[in-house]
């Protein structure tokens, strides 16, 4: 997707409002409006608090705000009708649920979602280095945000990242699949794979559709064996480095370590190394040089490839289990299977899904639960997400989860009922609040819980980011919090005109739930002072920016 000049410039606006930028951004020969520039704040307007402060909400409300990423108008209503649990088995089965009208968007805004890796590498090159010039400050501000990925270069690796991640976050925010979405996320930290290494640039717009989204309600066997056979894992983690007689072992670790047993799972250093040479060979196609003058035959470029020249074919012992000389691609394929159904693998995965579900702690009995889930269905990812979403222990969790940047950003959106032309904006805020897509640098992914996203800079963010979707300073978008207030009217008459009432229909709107007493008469004394006062309709964004900004939406 192409974007104009003035669209850049928007950009630079919102990234400038968001976070800031430097100081010559004003010097450019399309100025920002000043309107984005003094919407940031540097004075945050809630103390940031403790759960259990937060008061009460019904367990539709968690369940929604956990099953998906946050309620859009009229879904709360829904789910409440329809029954928390039915509403779980409808998103556990996302193939009964039409899609069409999101798959469509998606394939007409970001063409290379459905490109091979070849067609990638062919049609988006590698750009050749530019001969050195002095930069002008317009172009210093280019190169800055090119570097983040804002203004990826027509046709080159770059664009084929920025569409992965913009359509990555169109789908979760207006994906009626909803819990698809959040396991994608799930299964991509936990498969964690940094966009921008070498070939993972082409490669990992792959990976996202032949391994985390087709797997992620499949067996966890097949979903780890398709992800040590993707040619984006296989470059991210170095195995095709990994030949006979010079293992590269890094693969062979993070499999054991973040992939399946955990560090504790009871493999050991002689372990990491047998494995290593089991997995020799494993190895992506490269484009090749064909025909009478040489052309470059991309038809089989970017897929996996065992060669096993470069196979280690001697016996190996990994896990207690023996390999016998001679076993070729089927050395790593018998480990995968060993690994997958390991009662420290079962043990592992359990215990992050239900800190993603559940709590930042989780709970034993209900870890063991679904361990015994995983272990009775064969690793049944659907299997293992039924037992936690059925759960007690579920359904009772309010407030025990902080949503992290990107769980804000698009529960923000779809409470607003945003309308987007593209998420380019929403990627760049993303990426200026520490949590790019597909752009955390180590294997490990971005970290599952609260007290890694809650600080001085990250809160500053989230409340700007509150203050500009109010203000409808979204590039791209259209926020109209007055349409909300118009179907009020239509259902029953009954317009919210005073301070009180309007911040009780705003803090219902938005947060489906009643808030303690003190916390409602903040938002009183900060847009009107008196709860009978009539409502001046001006301080309308800054109301929604404070119900945004609270730790009442921060929590999910």
């Amino acid at each position: 997707m192409q974007i104009t000049r003035r669209d850049f410039l928007k950009d630079i606006a919102f990234a400038a409002a968001l976070v800031g930028l430097p100081p010559w951004v004003d010097q450019l020969d399309e100025p920002p409006p000043m309107e984005m520039m003094n919407l940031a704040s540097s004075t945050y307007p809630w103390p940031w608090r403790a759960a259990g402060e937060l008061g009460t909400a019904s367990p539709a409300l968690t369940v929604i705000n956990r099953v998906s990423f946050g309620p859009r108008p009229g879904d709360f209503e829904r789910v409440q009708q329809m029954g928390i649990d039915a509403y779980i088995d409808e998103q556990l089965h996302p193939e009964s649920i039409d899609d069409r009208a999101v798959e469509q968007r998606v394939a007409e805004l970001y063409p290379t979602l459905a490109m091979s890796a070849g067609e990638l590498m062919q049609n988006y090159p590698q750009p050749k280095q530019a001969a050195a010039a002095p930069a002008s400050q317009v172009q210093r501000l280019e190169t800055l945000l090119a570097g983040l990925g804002l203004q990826p270069p027509a046709q080159t690796p770059a664009q084929v990242a920025a569409e992965l991640q913009e359509a990555t976050m169109l789908r979760a925010i207006f994906s009626r699949r909803q819990l698809q979405q959040v396991l994608v996320d799930f299964w991509s930290d936990h498969f964690n794979i940094y966009v921008y290494k070498n070939a993972d640039r082409w490669l990992k717009t792959v990976d996202d559709r032949e391994v985390i989204r087709k797997y992620a309600f499949a067996k966890f066997k097949d979903l780890l064996q398709a992800s040590a056979e993707s040619p984006a894992m296989i470059e991210y983690l170095d195995n095709r480095e990994n030949v006979k007689g010079n293992a590269n072992e890094n693969y062979a670790r993070e499999v054991m370590e973040l992939h399946t047993l955990g560090v504790d799972g009871g493999y050991t250093q002689n372990d990491v190394e047998e494995l290593a040479r089991a997995f020799t060979g494993w190895t992506i196609r490269t484009p090749k040089r064909a025909g009478l003058f040489g052309e470059i035959d991309y038809t089989d470029a970017g897929t996996f490839f065992f060669n096993p020249k470069q196979h280690d074919d001697g016996a190996k012992r990994v896990l207690g289990i023996d390999l016998p000389p001679g076993g070729g691609i089927n050395d790593a394929l018998r480990i995968i299977d060993v690994l997958a159904h390991h009662p420290s693998t079962a043990q592992f995965i359990s215990t992050k899904l239900v800190r993603r579900f559940v709590s930042d702690t989780p709970p034993a009995a209900l870890v063991q639960r679904a361990a015994q889930t995983f272990t009775q269905s064969d690793g049944d990812i659907r299997a293992v997400m039924s037992t936690i979403l059925h759960s007690d222990e579920f359904k009772n969790s309010f407030a025990q989860k902080i949503k992290r940047p990107f769980d804000l950003i698009v529960s923000t959106l779809r409470a607003v009922d945003a309308q987007l032309d593209d998420t380019r904006a929403p990627a760049l805020a993303l990426r200026l609040m520490g949590q790019g897509l597909f752009q955390h640098l180590t294997p490990d992914g971005y970290p599952d819980y609260g007290s890694a996203w809650i600080n001085t800079n990250g809160l500053l963010g989230r409340w700007n980011f509150a203050l500009i979707v109010a203000a409808n300073r979204v590039p791209g978008g259209n926020i109209d919090l007055q349409a909300a207030l118009s179907k009020v009217t239509s259902v029953n008459g009954a317009v919210p005109r005073t301070v009180g009432e309007m911040v009780d229909f705003w803090v219902n709107y938005l947060l489906h739930r009643t808030i303690p007493d003190a916390d409602r008469q903040k938002l009183i004394n900060a847009v009107g002072g008196s709860a009978d006062a009539a409502f001046n309709a001006a301080r309308l964004p800054e109301l929604v920016a404070l119900i945004l900004a609270s730790p009442h939406f921060q929590y999910r």
